[in-house]
């Protein structure tokens, strides 16, 4: 698990929130499957897979305008909203069941903050694109209760290449399917 410093992402002291389990120091309590930042103690990926993160964030925290480049990144939202913001213009808040994703390409910048006064869960991937240097972009399947109701106890594919015949909400250029119950 990783707690890191919060003056890393930007994020301020935050003396008066007392909840059990958060501290200054674990504004954001992360699960790692692959080594990734200070974790090295697992396997550095699953085929295209480079990165798989379940993170908490404590309200009112989140990630500040950083860079990503050559990258597929897709989030679930598991519970709480997810307030994206990049350097394409993009800002948008996602809700529980929503799915974002970004192309980074040729370089983007975006922070990911949670605004609310409730807890904030995601799982992260990122994957490796067939190929570097695409058109940086960003788009989202928002997680709403007339869309949970047609997923209900079905599986509903979700992510799929860009390039494939078959086709999802969210689009990524790699040969990848994922499928949510």
């Amino acid at each position: 698990m990783s707690e890191p410093n919060p003056a890393w992402f930007g994020n301020r002291p935050n003396p008066e929130f007392r909840e059990p389990g958060w501290t200054n120091r674990n504004w954001l309590k992360s699960r790692f499957h692959f080594n990734f930042a200070e974790y090295d103690e697992g396997p550095s990926g699953f085929g295209v897979l480079r990165v798989m993160n379940d993170d908490l964030v404590q309200p009112k925290r989140g990630f500040g305008m950083h860079p990503h480049r050559d990258m597929e990144i897709v989030t679930f939202i598991i519970q709480g909203s997810l307030t994206h913001r990049d350097s394409t213009g993009t800002d948008e808040t996602i809700g529980r069941g929503g799915v974002q994703f970004m192309t980074a390409g040729t370089g983007i910048r975006h922070s990911e903050h949670n605004l609310q006064s409730t807890a904030l869960r995601f799982v992260q991937c990122w994957v490796v694109p067939r190929r570097r240097g695409l058109r940086p972009k960003y788009g989202s399947m928002l997680g709403n209760a007339e869309a949970e109701g047609m997923r209900w106890n079905r599986w509903a594919h979700v992510v799929c290449d860009a390039d494939g015949e078959h086709k999802a909400p969210v689009q990524i250029y790699q040969d990848c399917n994922v499928f949510l119950f």
